[in-house]
């Protein structure tokens, strides 16, 4: 099940992207991509996660980029005062591998077998209870697609940071190696947000 990116969504990408550059600096580059791109697809995979999740993504633009967040999506129960945050994570991934990442046949340490988080953004994980991993075909940006979500404690007490990728050679920047078959089916977090706002 994968979420139509519309334009208005692409319009908010370009002038959250704008406003954010300012602020925030990137932790790793990717050559098919540049500096503003990342932004843009960031910023499309948060909106589309928001809808995915029932959420109106317009209300969850952040007021300013001065300091890094505190998560992508938060989630608070009126009644209770609890809240679950986020974070969502949006990469592009080529074909065939995206087909495979998506319908799960893909083998963790094969090449896109892991979903990667920059050594850099480990210790913000201690700030939110869940990352949502998901991502386009690379070149085709008209449809976001989940990939799955894990617990950060879970992440944080499974994976080590390292340089090396387990199909051979390095990433491009230290990270935590995410196995793709360890990821939760997004529907499950969907039903645990009802109950939640019960």
């Amino acid at each position: 099940m994968g979420i139509v990116i519309s334009d208005e969504m692409r319009s908010y990408a370009l002038s959250e992207s704008h406003r954010r550059s300012d602020y925030i600096k990137h932790h790793f580059g990717v050559g098919h991509l540049t500096p503003e791109e990342t932004d843009q697809i960031g910023f499309l995979g948060e909106f589309a996660c928001c809808e995915l999740l029932g959420i109106d993504w317009r209300e969850n633009i952040r007021e300013n980029y001065y300091s890094i967040d505190s998560g992508d999506i938060t989630i608070i129960n009126e009644k209770t005062g609890k809240k679950i945050v986020i974070d969502v994570k949006t990469e592009t991934i080529p074909q065939p591998y995206f087909d495979s990442v998506l319908n799960r046949t893909i083998k963790d340490n094969e090449k896109y077998g892991r979903r990667l988080i920059n050594k850099q953004q480990k210790n913000l994980l201690q700030h939110y209870n869940y990352v949502v991993f998901g991502g386009f075909a690379r070149d085709n940006y008209d449809e976001w697609h989940p990939f799955g979500y894990l617990r950060t404690d879970i992440i944080l007490n499974s994976y080590k940071v390292t340089n090396y990728a387990p199909f051979g050679g390095k990433y491009t920047s230290p990270a935590l190696p995410i196995k793709t078959s360890d990821l939760w089916r997004v529907n499950r977090l969907n039903a645990y947000l009802k109950s939640f706002m019960q």
